[in-house]
C-alpha cells in the first residue's frame, strides 16, 4: 500500500491489478527456470534452497486448496494458459471452486483451461465462473468438449458464462455436449445471458433440455 493514500475495497483492488497485477501461479519447474535468471550472493547454496522451499510450499498449498479465486485481475490468454498448466499437472485435486470472472480471457486461454478439465484436472469442481470475459464460439466449443466427456465434470453445479461473446455455434456445441449421457449430471445453474446467442442457439438448448439434458438444472438464464 502507498503511504498517505486512503484505501477502500475498490481502490485496493484497482491498485492490485495495475500493470499486470497478481501473476498466476507457477509450477515448481517454471519457478526454478525463473530463478536461474536471478542473482544470489551465495547462489550455490541459496538457489537450491529456495527451489526446495517453493516446491514444498506449492505442493502443500495447492494440494489442500478447495478454492482458487482469480476474479478481476486483468488476466488474458497467457495467464489462463499458465493456470491451465498448473491444473493439468494435478496439483489441485481437491479444487471445488474456480473463480475467473471479470478478466480478459479469450478463446485461446479458455481452450487451454478446458483441455485441462477434459483430462480430469479438477474432478471435484462444483463452481466455475467465467462471466465477463471475452470467450467466443471457439472457447464455448472447447468447454463443450470438456463437459461432453463423461467423468470430466461429474460434480459441476454452477457455471457462469454470461457477459462473453458466445454466439449460436457455441450455444449449439454446448447443447450437444449437455445432451450426452454422463455430461455434467449435477449442473443446477447455467448463466448465458448477455452473449450473442440468437434464435438458432436458443432452439438447440431448448431441444437438448426437452430430451433430458442437464437433468438437475434448476436455473437457465
Amino acid at each position: 500500500m502507498r503511504g498517505g493514500k486512503e484505501y477502500d475495497c475498490n481502490s485496493l483492488i484497482d491498485d492490485c491489478v495495475q500493470e499486470g497485477g497478481r501473476r498466476p501461479p507457477l509450477l515448481p519447474s517454471a519457478f526454478a527456470a525463473e530463478l536461474e535468471k536471478k542473482s544470489f550472493t551465495n547462489g550455490k547454496d541459496d538457489k537450491p534452497l529456495v527451489e526446495r522451499l517453493y516446491e514444498a510450499a506449492f505442493e502443500e498449498q495447492f494440494g489442500k486448496a478447495t478454492e482458487l479465486l482469480y476474479a478481476d485481475l486483468g488476466w488474458g490468454d497467457a495467464e489462463a494458459a499458465q493456470l491451465a498448466e498448473v491444473l493439468a499437472s494435478g496439483a489441485a485435486p481437491r479444487l471445488e471452486t474456480l473463480v475467473l470472472h471479470g478478466n480478459n480471457i479469450g478463446d485461446e486461454g479458455w481452450k487451454a483451461l478446458a483441455a485441462a478439465l477434459k483430462e480430469g484436472a479438477a474432478p471435484r469442481l462444483e463452481y466455475l465462473t467465467l462471466n465477463g470475459n471475452k470467450i467466443g464460439d471457439e472457447g464455448s466449443k472447447a468447454l463443450a468438449a470438456a463437459l461432453g466427456k463423461e467423468g470430466a465434470a461429474p460434480r459441476l453445479e454452477y457455471l457462469a458464462l454470461n457477459g462473453n461473446k458466445i454466439g449460436d455455434e457455441g450455444s449449439k456445441a454446448l447443447a450437444a455436449a449437455l445432451g450426452k449421457e454422463g455430461a455434467a449430471p449435477r449442473l443446477e445453474y447455467l448463466y448465458l445471458h448477455s452473449n450473442k446467442i440468437g434464435d438458432e442457439g436458443c432452439k438447440a438448448l431448448a431441444a437438448a433440455l426437452k430430451e433430458g439434458a442437464a437433468p438437475s438444472l434448476k436455473t437457465l438464464y
